[in-house]
């Protein structure tokens, strides 16, 4: 059987005020049986800073999110770090989960691309310029209309940190870019770039998801597109039209540019303020019907065999496409 890999998640931001409130082994006791029981080898975990820590504070949450999952580390014999390829065969072999450091949104680096370096010192090895606001970086993709001026792609910093980035072997996703950041990324990129969590907007017309250019050009590029599974980029929110991305995907960029970033995510919206949740689409944050999640994670295997994909086949999709940019670029 191929590696499982969940491209996108925020447990952090779910173990970390458990943490705070004085649990410990969150991730060994809690999130390690979901993801066995849901057969997830690897997992990338996000760095992800909420309003309110914004823009000050960001760069704490930041710091405070790795440390919890070091923390969590020491205390979990069931998972372990990766910082490059090998790490994450090993943890494969060894029958732990393996986690991959990313950052959604890049406001814990601010303007500073040297903070950069410090990140990739601490883990980080997949990089989003920006979650749903307009960064030093980029403009986003929002996830509801708003009020703003025109659009914009990359700044001349952002252009710096895509280069600085890829130099370092830190893999970059688009995931959340407006459209012209996304093409400027493709423009400008010398290495493989991947969607984590997006879907596919000729099945779906939200902008958070990708057009069927976008998807070819990540194909292109050698990189894979995850699909996410939020119901508000899924129509209607159920896990056979979310296999229906991944297949649009497999037929738009080839087999070995699909894979999964389910982006179970409901849980988070216990934790937030009230601004955040105002900002947020909470209705969309809930997983797509028949997928609620890292548990039921086969159900996307079972649902592509539906479909008449072979074994090899939905190896590929469920993680080994993801492997293959992860032994490129890490």
């Amino acid at each position: 059987m191929g590696i499982v890999i969940d491209a996108h998640s925020d447990i952090l931001c779910d173990i970390q005020p458990r943490r705070l409130y004085g649990e410990k082994q969150v991730l060994e006791n809690y999130w390690v049986p979901k993801m066995r029981k849901g057969g997830i080898n690897t997992k990338i975990v996000a760095i992800f800073s909420d309003s309110q820590y914004l823009p000050e504070l960001a760069l704490r949450k930041g710091l405070d999110l790795i440390a919890t999952l070091y923390t969590e580390l020491d205390e979990s014999p069931g998972s372990v770090l990766c910082r490059n390829y090998y790490d994450i065969i090993k943890a494969k072999e060894e029958n732990k989960i393996g986690l991959i450091l990313g950052m959604e949104g890049a406001e814990p680096l601010g303007a500073d691309v040297q903070l950069l370096r410090i990140f990739y010192t601490l883990g980080l090895r997949v990089l989003g310029f920006t979650h749903a606001l307009r960064t030093y970086l980029a403009d986003s993709s929002f996830l509801t209309p708003r009020k703003m001026g025109q659009d914009g792609g990359l700044t001349d910093l952002g252009l710096t940190f895509l280069e600085e980035a890829q130099e370092m072997g830190i893999l970059i996703d688009v995931s959340h870019l407006n459209d012209p950041g996304f093409w400027d990324v493709i423009e400008f990129s010398r290495a493989p770039v991947v969607a984590t969590h997006s879907n596919c907007r000729a099945l779906t017309n939200h902008p958070r998801n990708l057009t069927d250019d976008q998807i070819r050009a990540i194909a292109d590029s050698g990189g894979v597109v995850g699909v996410n599974a939020c119901s508000l980029f899924v129509e209607p929110p159920d896990i056979e039209h979310l296999v229906g991305h991944i297949d649009h995907i497999v037929n738009v960029g080839g087999l070995e540019h699909a894979g999964i970033g389910p982006d179970f995510a409901d849980y988070i919206v216990q934790y937030m303020t009230e601004g955040e949740k105002a900002r947020l689409p909470l209705d969309g944050i809930v997983p797509v019907s028949g997928l609620p999640g890292d548990e039921d994670v086969p159900r996307i295997a079972e649902q592509l065999t539906k479909l008449g994909y072979r074994s090899r086949e939905i190896d590929l999709i469920m993680g080994e496409n993801f492997l293959r940019v992860f032994k490129e670029i890490f």
